[in-house]
């Protein structure tokens, strides 16, 4: 497993305003500045609402604060020289009873403050220990943690309860939460205990539960409304326990963006009645608060204030969160106390990855991590590692990384583009559409639309049966958060088509809770997102924006009914990426490429190669075995075109189906390049791009140094250019490049002994021109094979069950009569040209669409003039209807239905 930290992950990316981004700061007055060590180790909230910090020592040799009271004006210090005065300067815990009465832990006892005097309980008293380690109270009664044992206060007398009295299972009590009077949970070194007692406090008995694996101690507990107890662990982060067994946090909640920390010391009430806690990023530097919530919702505030460093601790106090502040260097100025969190402003800064705005298909054997802005497959500022899981729940990835590039030439022959890979340098691509007039954005809209909206087929299932039932209009049933945002209509200058959707009445507008309208998503399960170019200027690639907007959908089937008898379709994911050109730019010697950073287990022993013939590229491992990675059975993956841009004009049968430049012919692999990584000892020629035109190059068949693609060897160095790597078949020993300028020779990775090593490969599309108000579709597949027939050239193996595979994938994405799920069943059968009338023809200012078919199905249309460029784009449930074109000149134009992938071309002319 490969995994990719970061310094800065998202270079000069745009924020939003941090005055109003819901943090603010509490600093000490003059008087504690100077010297001052600052280690906080407890937080608490008294009853009057004063904010109480302890601290505990870090150097003998500097001066240490000790406990800091803030009445919101006034900053009062109490330690060893204070009046009154604690018993140390070391303070491990604080809790406030109900008479309001602070119990304060230190190094020389228990400290009782009654709001004017200090009262110190010690060992002489009848503690176990003077070193107290956590503190809670329950009505009457203070339970004292210490390494010697439980110790119980009544006001009186103090009760031990000890391993030597046979009371608890361990005297190392790190945490204690009261359930009820009679109910207490302690925590412990690799334990939770259950500590029972009676009403009189006479008796008491214990349940020791053993946490394997071992997660050390339990610093904190916290108590839930539906009573689920949720453990803070020094080793293993945050933990819940249901009554039987215990669980990872991580296991039940999908966090991007940010992580739980390894180490978690405090637990809080969050803002949305989940839990809350602090978070940190991929290099474990504090964020901000993470909560999760009920129906494994997730709630991220990433803070945009340059000095803060969020410490452990946080209470819920109303509607907002106080928290510490870890400062643990020498501070010489006016040191920073403690923050306050309170959602009411909070936008999440506009940068920031988060569990909003990267999400995963996870319906099939796949679990495939997708970002918002072109890249994904790895976890982007947080873990760094892979997030293209397959199968799913092996911990086994094929994919590190994966994005959409694409540049091409205007008017004057400059080049534009955008690509990224792992956003060292910064971005090239920002959420949301571009306005249609000007190809112009704001930071507002990126921020509306920094989301990633996920469906399955049973959401829209449910929400039609509901909405049938009457059960969604009388509110008895409420559709998923992102069935209800779905981000169909745009407003103002933005496109009112954006996201597809079934449009029930027929008015163009969605409106689920009304008129029944829902998402229109391929596949079982869409990941839906809208991004763009022309935010601000390209910090990946350095090239010049070329103002596009990418409507963008992931996709995978799951529902039995579908991937019954067809398994390679639980190893499938799909992308489909609508390009529109919003820009007033007309663009020659475009080219689209798909980029990926292949990583099959072991990220080090890998081999490429293409399949010509069938336009996709592979990835396999260069050995039977994959060490440290798959095994004894490594797979193949393959990355597929399966719809490529529109060129009628070039003169060459693009699509193999034997049709030279007929009507809508898109283009399929036109190139397959590769480069390395920047290891030391690699070509430098060959390994990552670091400007535009190496980016757009790589996209064209040219090495990073401008030379060509070029046969045998590495396809570095050669003489007859190519603009395909190791198209040789390694499993079959026949090339898949017929007519190649390399021979019939089988020219693969194995055949010229290459070493195996991190590819990264880009599989181009192109040239074509792209005009203004041009939209093109693309579409891939990346499909996983497996081979476990035999160890001997299992690799190889998998190479030739991949072929098989894409070809069945491929057949199944051209089917007319999918089997689907959905309740809503469409029209099935192949369209036929006399399916359809259009009239009059010639026409002024509208043309009449009628069918013969029967039934219900959403028709997508397109008209299309005879450049290729697409006029006017929609959809409707109608099969009978209207389209105005008083707008179009006068000429020739292609209306293009389709329903599914069957498509019907009708020829008219504008008068």
């Amino acid at each position: 497993m490969k995994k990719l930290l970061l310094l800065s992950l998202f270079g000069a990316t745009l924020s939003v305003s941090e005055a109003q981004n819901g943090f603010a700061t509490y600093t000490t007055s003059p008087a504690f500045t100077g010297g001052i060590v600052l280690k906080e180790s407890a937080l608490l909230v008294d009853n009057a609402g004063n904010k109480w910090i302890g601290f505990t020592d870090i150097n003998a040799a500097t001066p240490n604060v000790g406990l800091v009271k803030h009445n919101g004006t006034t900053w009062t210090l109490y330690n060893t020289s204070s009046t009154p005065a604690l018993p140390s300067n070391f303070i491990s815990a604080l809790a406030k009873d109900n008479a309001g009465n602070i119990w304060i832990g230190t190094k020389a006892g228990l400290v009782k403050y009654d709001g004017i005097n200090f009262t110190t309980y010690n060992t002489t008293n009848g503690l176990p220990s003077n070193t107290i380690t956590c503190i809670e109270t329950n009505g009457p009664e203070v339970y004292i943690g210490t390494r010697f044992g439980l110790s119980r206060y009544d006001g009186v007398n103090f009760t031990n309860y000890t391993v030597a009295n046979g009371k608890v299972p361990s005297d190392t009590i790190t945490s204690i939460k009261a359930e009820t009077a009679n109910v207490i949970w302690l925590g412990g070194l690799n334990r939770l205990v259950q500590f029972n007692i009676n009403s009189s406090f006479t008796t008491s008995s214990y349940v020791n539960k053993t946490l394997s694996p071992a997660s050390g101690n339990i610093n904190c507990i916290y108590i839930d409304g539906s009573n689920t107890k949720w453990l803070g662990t020094t080793t293993d982060g945050l933990l819940s326990y249901n009554g039987t067994s215990f669980t990872n946090a991580n296991s039940i909640y999908e966090i991007y963006g940010s992580k739980i920390p390894t180490a978690v010391y405090d637990i809080a009430q969050g803002l949305n009645n989940g839990v809350a806690l602090k978070m940190t990023t991929s290099t474990n530097v504090s964020s901000g608060i993470i909560e999760l919530a009920a129906n494994a919702k997730v709630y991220q505030y990433f803070s945009s204030v340059p000095t803060f460093i969020m410490g452990d601790y946080l209470e819920k106090v109303g509607s907002i969160l106080i928290i510490s502040q870890n400062g643990t260097a020498y501070i010489s100025g006016t040191p920073k106390m403690y923050y306050s969190f309170d959602k009411t402003n909070y936008l999440s800064p506009l940068g920031t990855v988060n569990s909003n705005n990267f999400k995963t298909l996870d319906i099939n054997n796949v679990k495939a991590g997708i970002s918002n802005r072109s890249d994904m497959h790895w976890d982007i500022g947080g873990s760094g590692n892979a997030a293209y899981e397959v199968p799913k729940g092996s911990g086994k990835h094929s994919n590190f990384a994966s994005a959409l590039w694409i540049g091409g030439l205007d008017n004057t022959s400059q080049l534009h583009g955008g690509a990224q890979t792992y956003r060292q340098n910064g971005v090239d691509f920002w959420p949301g559409p571009l306005e249609t007039t000007t190809a112009l954005t704001n930071t507002i809209v990126a921020t509306n639309y920094d989301k990633v909206w996920k469906l399955n087929y049973t959401d829209i299932n449910n929400f039609i049966a509901n909405f049938n039932a009457g059960n969604v209009q009388n509110g008895s049933y409420i559709p998923t958060e992102d069935l209800l945002t779905w981000p169909a209509n745009g407003t103002g200058n933005y496109s009112m088509n954006l996201a597809p959707f079934v449009d029930v009445n027929a008015d163009g507008v969605y409106d689920p809770i009304n008129s029944g309208d829902y998402p229109k998503i391929k596949g079982d399960q869409a990941l839906f997102f809208i991004y763009n170019d022309n935010l601000a200027a390209h910090a990946a690639s350095g090239c010049i924006p070329m103002g596009i907007e990418v409507q963008a959908m992931a996709y995978a089937y799951g529902c039995p009914n579908v991937i019954n008898g067809k398994p390679e379709l639980t190893y499938t994911t799909f992308y489909d990426y609508k390009i529109i050109n919003r820009s007033a730019s007309q663009y020659s010697n475009v080219y689209v490429g798909l980029w990926s950073d292949v990583d099959l287990g072991n990220y080090n022993d890998d081999f490429i190669g293409c399949n010509v013939a069938d336009d996709y590229g592979y990835a396999y491992n260069a050995n039977p075995t994959d060490p440290g990675g798959y095994g004894a059975y490594p797979p193949a993956q393959g990355f597929a075109i399966l719809k490529g841009p529109i060129n009628t004009t070039n003169g060459i049968d693009d699509n193999n189906n034997g049709t030279i430049d007929e009507p809508f012919e898109d283009m399929g692999m036109n190139s397959f390049t590769y480069f390395n990584n920047s290891f030391s000892g690699t070509p430098i020629g060959t390994t990552d791009p670091q400007s535009c035109s190496q980016y757009y190059g790589y996209m064209n068949g040219l090495w990073k140094d401008g030379s060509h693609f070029s046969c045998g060897g590495n396809a570095y160095s050669g003489s007859s250019p190519t603009n395909y790597a190791y198209p040789g078949d390694p499993f079959t020993g026949v090339s898949t490049y017929t007519n190649s300028p390399c021979g019939p020779s089988n020219w693969t990775e194995i055949t010229v002994g290459n070493t195996a090593g991190d590819r990264r490969l880009i599989i181009g599309s192109g040239p074509f021109d792209f005009l203004p108000g041009q939209i093109e579709e693309l579409e891939y597949a990346f499909v996983t094979s497996f081979d476990s027939t035999s160890t001997t050239n299992a690799n190889l193996l998998s190479v030739a069950k991949l072929k098989t595979d894409v070809q069945k994938v491929k057949n199944f994405y051209n089917l007319t009569n999918k089997p689907n799920c959905f309740l809503t069943l469409g029209i099935t059968e192949l369209l036929k040209q006399n399916d359809f009338m259009l009239y009059p023809n010639p026409a002024k200012s509208v043309i009449t669409v009628k069918t013969i078919l029967e039934g219900s199905a959403t028709l997508d249309y397109d008209i299309i003039d005879v450049l290729g460029k697409t006029i006017i784009k929609n959809e409707t449930t109608n099969l009978n209807f209207n389209i105005n074109i008083s707008d179009l000149n006068s000429g020739i134009y292609f209306l293009r239905l389709k329903i599914n992938n069957s498509i019907v071309v009708k020829k008219f002319v504008k008068e």
